[in-house]
């Protein structure tokens, strides 16, 4: 039987985290004092990343504890650099320092490939070596909404452990079903999910902040986030790689026992991601290939187009793989580096991923 912790976050950090975690067992049911221990936060972007308080109310619990070597790691989109600018805008730099503790840019490590157990998309999936060093994985997922996923949380949180151009795969062979194949391969030893301040109406960036000031905990990623997702009022029918999850693994939800707070005295009804209404009618879009970061991006900006953005005709083509066609009377546009790579498109709108006020510029500038 699995049991998931609900915890308010009134009270000091630190306490509804470890609460938190002594009410599913202790943090030495997951971890020894032999071990070494990675935490791995979301720390891609800078909107609805993984509370640094949080981490550090970790930190101080597994030091505490008593363990062989802590570290914290991750990737983001881009390259070893993004992850370098997310780690310091983020207070993680600050954070490592201040204990002594390794900051791990997984976009600079190694690379190792992991068979797949039970595979739907992927027979193999290149993660950074690190992941399969021998470390308890910690995983600090955010609690958000996503335009591709519908929600973020711990499943998909893991794909931090994919080597650089790993991510952009995922999105070319089928996201949800990859992400299935990711958590067959590799488990995390304990999940806490960061609800403090969480992220609606768009995601994994630029949606609506709302604080719930709730800590979860759980050893298992799938049962932990269906909690997580009926809190955020999502069926697992909208939550496709929860679902695949769990038919291909048999996992029986009606076991998962609750501790701490009541679903129904926590519930908030997330504010979905609607492409319709984001998207302008007049757009055609594209898409082969791209990371979530150039989709977002691309979304954004859509948002950010203003009145009349539905007499826009344009085919918007973005990743590595596209195929142009001919369209009179309709404005071509390349968006991304990975689009406009040796390619002449009519409009171009660089960046990895662009910033969200470009294509409303070019537009413009016609």
């Amino acid at each position: 039987m699995g049991r998931i912790s609900i915890v308010r976050t009134d009270k000091e950090l630190e306490k509804s985290v470890l609460e938190s975690i002594n009410l599913i067992g202790g943090i030495e049911r997951f971890i020894g004092h032999n071990d070494k221990v990675m935490l791995k936060p979301n720390v891609n972007g800078t909107e609805a990343t993984t509370n640094p308080l949080i981490t550090e109310a970790l930190i101080r619990i597994v030091t505490g504890y008593g363990i062989k070597e802590l570290i914290i790691a991750e990737s983001t989109f881009g390259n070893a650099n993004m992850t370098d600018m997310f780690f310091e805008k983020n207070g993680y730099r600050s954070l490592a320092e201040k204990y002594g503790i390794r900051l791990l840019n997984l976009n600079r490590s190694a690379i190792e490939n992991v068979k797949v157990r039970k595979p739907m998309v992927l027979d193999n999936i290149r993660m950074a070596k690190e992941a399969l060093d021998g470390y308890k994985i910690i995983n600090i997922p955010v609690m958000k909404v996503h335009y591709a996923t519908g929600v973020t949380l711990s499943m998909k949180n893991l794909k931090g452990l994919l080597a650089l151009d790993e991510k952009r795969h995922f999105h070319e062979v089928g996201l949800d079903k990859a992400i299935v194949d990711l958590n067959n391969s590799i488990k995390p030893a304990l999940n806490i999910v960061d609800c403090t301040h969480c992220m609606e109406r768009m995601g994994p960036r630029g949606g609506d902040i709302i604080d719930l000031d709730l800590v979860m905990a759980g050893r298992d990623c799938a049962e932990t986030d269906y909690i997580g997702c009926r809190i955020m009022g999502y069926t697992i029918e909208e939550v496709k790689h929860l679902e695949y999850y769990i038919q291909t693994n048999n996992v029986d939800l009606s076991r998962i026992e609750i501790a701490g707070e009541k679903i129904e005295d926590v519930q908030h009804s997330f504010r979905k991601v609607e492409m319709d209404r984001i998207v302008p009618k007049g757009f055609r879009i594209e898409n082969k290939n791209s990371c979530s970061a150039c989709m977002n991006a691309m979304l954004l900006s859509c948002q950010f187009l203003g009145e009349g953005k539905n007499n826009i005709a344009a085919d918007i083509y973005l990743g590595s793989d596209i195929k142009t066609r001919e369209s009179a009377g309709r404005s071509q546009v390349g968006f991304g580096n990975c689009a406009c790579r040796n390619r002449n498109f009519e409009i171009e709108v660089k960046g990895c991923p662009p910033f969200p006020f470009a294509l409303k510029e070019k537009l413009e500038s016609r």
